[in-house]
């Protein structure tokens, strides 16, 4: 089975004792580049954007692994230039077309007036020519130890709909049930021995062990009953500001 891995930091707990087994063959990439490779068949399970499922729910079959966070997810931000979060237009990273729309949902029902202008490039290059940008990833994490984070996708989220933010989750177009649980039960396992994967993260991704610490326990990677819901809020509000035509 060929099995995908977000290259992020997001995904190294619970895929540390999965991988250490070496039952499956891991593809790690960029969570679009998994989703073009599940559905032309290059791999045969993987974690995939919320909103890419969504636009391709006919097709794939979803199973219980995700990527989320009830609350503060930390990876997934707005941080600014400046000291206060104004009316200025934010960039916004094309990289993630979840968290872009997760954005342009929390503008409208927040009643924000700024302009959301999508950018390629890095989060120095986008804050060259604007005050504030969404972030994601492992890039996001790196950009909250030098500007001022304005916004946090996962608590507004929160806020706005009572609900865990689902920014990804896991998908096949065969029986994959098994990987799930093999990935399951090493997030599982993980979280039992986190000192061990705080440290060989730390050292492997050069972020703060104190972080990390937080971040992984942060994370959520069980779909759930609220997880579901949210999932099922998501594509209604989705649906409701006319935001499920674009490209996945």
């Amino acid at each position: 089975m060929r099995v995908g891995k977000f290259g992020l930091i997001n995904n190294f707990l619970p895929y540390y004792y999965v991988e250490k087994s070496g039952k499956y063959e891991i593809i790690e990439s960029y969570p679009k580049n998994l989703a073009k490779m599940l559905l032309d068949g290059s791999i045969d399970y993987a974690p995939v954007p919320s909103y890419f499922y969504l636009k391709n729910k006919d097709k794939l079959k979803k199973l219980r692994f995700c990527v989320g966070a009830d609350g503060e997810v930390y990876s997934v931000i707005v941080v600014s230039k400046k000291k206060r979060f104004d009316d200025s237009p934010i960039a916004a990273t094309t990289k993630s077309l979840t968290s872009l729309n997760m954005l342009r949902i929390i503008k409208e029902e927040k009643g924000l007036i700024n302009k959301i202008v999508p950018c390629n490039g890095n989060f120095f290059e986008i804050l060259r020519d604007f005050n504030h940008a969404l972030v994601i990833g492992d890039e996001a994490i790196k950009a909250r130890m030098i500007f001022r984070v304005v916004m946090d996708i996962g608590e507004e989220w929160k806020d706005i709909t009572g609900f865990p933010a689902i920014f990804g989750i896991a998908a096949s177009l065969i029986d994959a049930e098994s990987v799930d649980k093999d990935i399951l039960d090493s997030y599982k396992k993980g979280l039992k021995d986190i000192d061990r994967i705080v440290e060989e993260a730390s050292l492997k991704f050069r972020m703060p062990p104190e972080f990390l610490r937080m971040y992984f326990k942060k994370l959520i990677h069980r779909m759930g009953k609220k997880e579901e819901k949210s999932l099922e809020i998501y594509e209604e509000m989705l649906n409701e500001n006319g935001l499920l035509r674009e490209e996945s």
